[in-house]
């Protein structure tokens, strides 16, 4: 499976309320798009809503 870099810029931290953060890793995925959905379901299972840009790019 090919290797993507991710870039979250605007997550909303659902634990502290008016807290902004941003994230940043690699992952392997079958397509972009599968990259992007695990990214951000990722995220949500760790207290984050991502309510800015998720960028992501092959390896």
């Amino acid at each position: 499976m090919p290797m993507y870099r991710f870039t979250a810029e605007g997550l909303a931290d659902t634990l502290v309320p008016g807290e902004i953060t941003s994230a940043s890793g690699t992952l392997s995925a079958s397509s972009p798009q599968a990259a992007k959905k695990a990214v951000e379901s990722s995220l949500r299972g760790r207290g984050y809503d991502p309510v800015g840009s998720i960028t992501i790019t092959q390896k």
